[in-house]
């Protein structure tokens, strides 16, 4: 302060003697820089008596920190009052402080220090520390954050760029099976709009979840959302997620650049950070389960739901927690309610739908029948007596019928049970359903291609046995290959079945093996 004051000093005079100069100074310039300085006029005119002489700092020297200062601060945790008692301790030669003696480095680099009051040792860590150094040294690397100063990437096209990234929310929900517990949510935001592409919910975070939010964020529906377009890059985090081969694989397919942020570096995707904060600030907090609340005394959870184990299975008992159902369909009209009537400060007081309408930005879309395989959760099943297990459904569909034991892959939508596409091979075999969900139709169907595939088995079997009943004649010589019936030519095809048995076993000598029995010339 007292430097800015000097500058602001220094300035006005030498304006003033360029006023003088110039034979343009007047009592009523004097008067203004007297009043910009909030000094008397009088003492505008002794500086300009001695222009060349700049005022002079009056009282002692400011305290320099020195090396060993600093190192004190960084081992006392930015306790300036412990390092002034360790210095003292090193000055007065006692060399303990609170019952601890100074460690070594200290003793040597305060050797031959000069007492100092404590006064001007906080003064001199307060100018010469920044804020956050010293809130490193106190706090942590959170606090060091919260006092830097980030660069602010300029806002992108509309749909050129999302920002994607996992949360545990501070809330406790009713699964449809289990204990209450806090759900993961996925989210995907558009750089330039701010405007909530995509999200979805789940117990623990996997592909599928991320698969599902871009569906969301890539399919245009006019009728659901104005949004949806293929970025040309997308930010993640360090989240396993988000690396997984399925996630790459659609990324890859769709020529989408993917920047994977350093570890612990959350202001690098700072906007959907912020919609998270604004999620929990807005929604959570005012519903009943929120875990992010005040707390009493003991440490105690505010309101109707606490999140210590007692409190938990209390709640469990009495129904406190929300159904994950019910909190999914608040979240949604969140949703609604964020990217349509919400305005938003960094878009000039406009919603994200207003700032993405006005964006004449063109936006690069894909059909979503051509969407659809892509992004599905993918996995590897083996196909049961009932079906194709998923989730505690079986699937069927007529093509599995009698692939019992057959390994096929299957491709899902997290979240939705409704059908499970299977492949083959690399290829797509059918899209299978719940047996529980057949309609009066898909069960006909199916039962009409058992019998189908049955008539089909026996027809093989039936002429596999008609062919098992030819052999190819014996050798010898240079003779060509020959078709022979098994049986003797004295056995005609009305024969029952014991006159062909028969017959076989008498053809059964060394013949069949190709070798001809020897004969002599009588029998010739």
């Amino acid at each position: 302060m007292e430097g800015a004051q000097e500058s602001k000093r220094a300035a006005a005079v030498a304006r003033l003697n360029q006023l003088r100069d110039a034979e343009q100074l007047s009592a009523a310039h004097v008067r203004l820089a007297a009043e910009g300085l909030g000094v008397s006029e009088r003492t505008v005119w002794r500086w300009l008596a001695a222009p060349s002489r700049v005022p002079e700092h009056r009282g002692p020297e400011p305290y320099v920190l020195s090396e060993t200062d600093r190192e004190a601060y960084a081992l006392y945790r930015g306790n300036v009052s412990a390092v002034y008692r360790a210095r003292q301790a090193v000055v007065d030669g006692d060399g303990t402080t609170a019952g601890a003696p100074v460690p070594d480095f200290l003793r040597e680099g305060w050797a031959d220090a000069a007492p100092l009051a404590l006064r001007t040792m906080q003064v001199a860590f307060n100018r010469e520390l920044t804020p956050a150094e010293r809130a490193a040294w106190k706090v942590g690397e959170s606090g060091r954050r919260a006092k830097s100063v980030y660069l602010r990437r300029p806002d992108e096209a509309r749909g050129r760029v999302w920002e994607m990234d996992h949360k545990q929310l501070p809330i406790l929900v009713h699964p449809p099976k289990g204990k209450p517990l806090s759900p993961w949510m996925t989210t995907i935001v558009d750089d330039g709009t701010r405007a909530l592409l995509g999200w979805s919910l789940a117990v623990s975070p996997h592909a599928g979840t991320v698969l599902t939010a871009m569906r969301m964020a890539l399919v245009h529906d006019p009728d659901v959302s104005p949004f949806g377009a293929v970025p040309a890059r997308v930010r993640i985090d360090r989240g396993l997620e988000f690396a997984a081969g399925t996630i790459k694989d659609v990324m890859a397919a769709l020529c989408v650049t993917v920047h994977r942020l350093p570890a612990f570096t959350p202001h690098r995707k700072g906007k959907v950070e912020r919609v998270n904060l604004t999620i929990e600030q807005t929604l959570i907090s005012l519903m009943p389960g929120f875990t992010g609340g005040p707390r009493d005394a003991s440490g105690r959870l505010y309101g109707p739901v606490g999140d210590s184990p007692a409190a938990k299975r209390a709640a469990e008992k009495s129904g406190g927690p929300m159904l994950l159902d019910d909190f999914v369909k608040r979240l949604a009209a969140w949703t609604r309610w964020y990217n349509t009537e919400r305005p938003h400060r960094m878009l000039d007081g406009r919603t994200p739908l207003a700032a993405w309408q006005e964006d004449e930005a063109p936006l690069h879309r894909i059909d979503a029948d051509k969407l659809r395989h892509l992004l599905l959760a993918g996995d590897e099943r083996t196909i049961q007596k009932d079906g194709i297990h998923l989730n505690g459904h079986a699937y069927v569909a007529p093509e599995i019928h009698g692939r019992v034991g057959q390994v096929v892959q299957i491709r899902y939508m997290p979240h939705d049970d409704r059908s499970v596409e299977v492949y083959l091979g690399g290829k797509h075999l059918c899209t299978a359903l719940p047996t529980g969900t057949l309609t009066a139709e898909q069960t006909d169907a199916f039962r009409l291609q058992q019998r189908d595939e049955a008539a089909r088995l026996g027809r093989e079997r039936r002429k596999a046995s008609r062919r098992a009943r030819r052999e190819l004649a014996p050798m010898t010589g240079d003779s060509p290959a020959a078709e022979s019936r098994l049986v003797t030519d004295k056995v005609g095809r009305g024969s029952s079945r014991q006159q062909l048995d028969a017959a076989l076993r008498a053809r059964a000598s060394t013949s069949l093996l190709g070798i001809t029995p020897i004969t002599t010339n009588e029998e010739t």
